[in-house]
Parts: structure tokens; C-alpha cells; sequence
């Protein structure tokens, strides 16, 4: 018989060709099951709640990135409440009120609780800024008030006399220039600032008062209780103005004169906002991670040394400055 009258072998098929694919299925079948797991989670942490924690620290110039992580916040689901740490002296007055007016929106509409809690320093502007919470807390040894208005001009003209330079100035105003460096202020032109001053703190104190008026009361009470309910709301923003005169409190001080609700530490302030919000047991907390960069760091600091020094950069401020600032 011919070789070619053998039948052909079988060629038989092998198992390997087909581990891929079931590994495949396998790998696809595990991501799957881990997503559930992962969605399920977030899906019950969201209906637990959590506290969305926002950092307001340093001298206070721009508040646009501010407002921006509260409105995050605010339009967060899982985020059942908002707690802003503030640890400045202030700073711009037009920034102060903007974190203070949209703060306190949030707290009008009731959207969400928003707790205050004061650091090392909440003063002046960093005041102004907590008045825009539900309730305020401070640790005793905080450092507040300071509610009141500055404007800081500096005069190189002893200095620009002793190098020989000489500035002339056109003007289509007699206040054209005011706040120039290389002359001394006017009378007409410190009345004019002057006027400025008092009407911008004048918007202060009137925010405060609307904000903080229950403290006060309260307050009042305590330190007054001969007083009767009539002459209460006759006399508060009297018995508030011994207080509004850029004078510092302690945190103890001010929740004495009604500036502050309660004594406590940021826990403290979370745990209430939880309370607050119908969270039971501890509450989560959210809070975005900023870049730890030095440029970052001293932003602030080169901000404040460039308006201290250059009459390009005259600004009204809420702000607290130390005998030894710059």
C-alpha cells in the first residue's frame, strides 16, 4: 500500500489556547466585583455625611479660591455641613466681605450648617468672616476683634530728599494723588480718607450686629440682667460699640461680650456641625489637599510687604497689625 493510503494523523488541540481567554474573563469578572464594592461605599458614606472642612489662613487678598472650594461644598450631596477653620488677622475689606456675604448666604438659604472655628487668630477681617456662620467657636486663648478699618500709607520724602530726586506731578484733581509718598498729607485729604474709613467700618459693625445680635443679647443679659427687654435693643448697639474700637479679645473675652457662641477647639466645632446636620456618631470629614509649595507659603507674606511699601498699592483692610509688623 502506497504511503499516501495512511489516514493523516489527528492533530489534537490544545488547552493553552484557551487560558487567555478565561484569565481575561477572570480579570474582568474581579475589576467588576471591585467597583461594586467601591461604588457601595461611597454610596453609604454619602448617606452617612460628612463635614467638609475649609482652611482660611493668612493675610487675606484674593478670596476667589475660597469661595470656589465653598461652592464645592455647598454643591456637594455627601457634604452635609462646613466647618471654616480661620486662622488670619484679616485683610482686604472688599475679599472680607465677600467670604463673609457668601458664607453667610449659605447660612440664610439653610442649605447647610456652617460652623466657625477660630485658630490662633481670627481678627478683624478674619472676624468679619466667621460673623458669616451659623455659630462661632474659639479656643480661649484665641486671639479676636480688632474690628475696625486701616489704611497705610508710607512717605519716602525725607529719604528722596537726602538722594536728590525730585517727583512733579499733573493732576486733574486736588485728591488726585492722595496718598502720594513723596509728600506730606493734607488735612482736606485725611478728611476725605477719614470719611471713607468710617463708612466701610460702618458696614462692619452693622454686619456684625445683624450676624451677632443673639450674642450679644445674651451678653447684654449676663452683664446687664438689671436691664429690662426695652432698653435691651436700645442699648445693644451702644453696649457693642465699647467693643468695636480695634481693641483685641481673648477667645474667653469675646464669648463674655457675645462675639462668640462657644469655647472649644476644632473638634469640638466639627462634632457640633455634625450634631447639626443630623449625622449621628462621628462625623467624616472631607477636606481638598493643597500642594505644599513655598512660593504658596509666602504668597501672602510678599503680598503684604508690596502694599506696605509701594504707593501702587493702597487698600482699605480689615486688618490686625502687630507694634512689630513691617
Amino acid at each position: 500500500m502506497e504511503p499516501s493510503s495512511y489516514p493523516a494523523p489527528v492533530k489534537r488541540k490544545s488547552s493553552s489556547r484557551y487560558l487567555l481567554p478565561i484569565f481575561l474573563v477572570a480579570l474582568a469578572l474581579f475589576v467588576f466585583f471591585i467597583i461594586i464594592i467601591v461604588l457601595l461605599g461611597a454610596l453609604m458614606s454619602s448617606a452617612r455625611g460628612r463635614v467638609a472642612l475649609l482652611d482660611v489662613q493668612g493675610v487675606i487678598y484674593d478670596a476667589r479660591q475660597i469661595i470656589e472650594e465653598l461652592h464645592f461644598y455647598e454643591g456637594n450631596p455627601a457634604v452635609r455641613a462646613i466647618v471654616i477653620r480661620i486662622d488670619t488677622p484679616g485683610g482686604s475689606a472688599a475679599a472680607s466681605q465677600e467670604l463673609f456675604y457668601e458664607i453667610y448666604q449659605i447660612r440664610k438659604k439653610r442649605a447647610k450648617p456652617v460652623i466657625a472655628s477660630m485658630g490662633n487668630v481670627a481678627a478683624s477681617g478674619g472676624y468679619y468672616i466667621a460673623c458669616g456662620a451659623e455659630e462661632i467657636y474659639a479656643n480661649p486663648a484665641t486671639l479676636t476683634g480688632s474690628i475696625g478699618v486701616i489704611m497705610n500709607f508710607t512717605n519716602w520724602e525725607q529719604l528722596v530728599d537726602k538722594i536728590g530726586i525730585r517727583f512733579e506731578t499733573v493732576k486733574s484733581g486736588q485728591f488726585k494723588d492722595i496718598g502720594s509718598p513723596n509728600r506730606p498729607m493734607t488735612d482736606n485729604e485725611k478728611e476725605l480718607l477719614q470719611s471713607v474709613i468710617d463708612d466701610v467700618y460702618g458696614q462692619f459693625t452693622d454686619d456684625v450686629y445683624q450676624s451677632r445680635r443673639k450674642g450679644l443679647e445674651r451678653a447684654f443679659h449676663a452683664l446687664y440682667p438689671e436691664e429690662d427687654d426695652s432698653s435691651t435693643t436700645d442699648g445693644l448697639r451702644q453696649f457693642m460699640a465699647g467693643f468695636t474700637d480695634g481693641r483685641i479679645f481673648s477667645g474667653r473675652q469675646a464669648y463674655e461680650y457675645g462675639f462668640v457662641d462657644h469655647l472649644g477647639n476644632l473638634d469640638d466645632a466639627l462634632q457640633r456641625a455634625g450634631r447639626l446636620a443630623g449625622i449621628k456618631g462621628r462625623p467624616r470629614i472631607l477636606q481638598k489637599k493643597k500642594p505644599m509649595k513655598f512660593f504658596g507659603l509666602t504668597q501672602s507674606r510678599i503680598d503684604y510687604i508690596l502694599r506696605s511699601l509701594s504707593p501702587d498699592y493702597p487698600s482699605l483692610e480689615y486688618r490686625y497689625i502687630p507694634r512689630n509688623s513691617p
